[in-house]
């Protein structure tokens, strides 16, 4: 176990205090919520500026991870009889599907793809929709459409 131990990244930190943060508004515990959102607040920070990906290398990670991580993340949470982790990693993996096949259009189609609409992702599974408005209700975890968010298109 102790040759998996590692640092986290100012990235990783952030996004684990967010989804605590998350974790602790559903239970109600605000003060925890709060010190949570200053924690992530602070590695949002920290964190470094990747260059610019071009869509194959982006497209060869999201591959990676089709073909091996979710497998093996799968596997380690049967192992330890997670269900919430499971349930995520589904949520993940149709996203992540959907992901590839919007950027494999945007390969052929170009900025086109984009002109005149806006992009949505929701904040819980990760799922992208490019279109006017977000579906009422995400199509891979279900919730309602104040959880998916819009994107800035300069982001893109």
């Amino acid at each position: 176990m102790e040759d998996d131990m590692r640092q986290m990244t100012a990235e990783e930190l952030g996004a684990l205090c967010t989804n605590l943060q998350k974790a602790c508004t559903k239970q109600l515990r605000n003060e925890e919520a709060s010190l949570f959102g200053t924690l992530a607040a602070y590695y949002d920070k920290q964190r470094t500026i990747e260059k610019a990906q071009d869509l194959k290398t982006l497209l060869a990670a999201i591959n990676t991870d089709l073909s091996n991580g979710f497998a093996e993340a799968s596997n380690a949470a049967e192992e330890s009889n997670d269900r919430g982790t499971k349930r995520a990693l589904v949520w993940g993996e149709k996203a992540s599907k959907l992901l590839k096949a919007l950027m494999i259009r945007y390969e052929k189609q170009g900025s086109a793809l984009l002109e005149n609409t806006n992009i949505w992702v929701c904040e819980i599974c990760g799922f992208v929709y490019v279109g006017d408005i977000p579906p009422s209700v995400c199509p891979i975890c279900k919730v309602p459409s104040f959880k998916i968010h819009p994107i800035q298109k300069e982001a893109v």
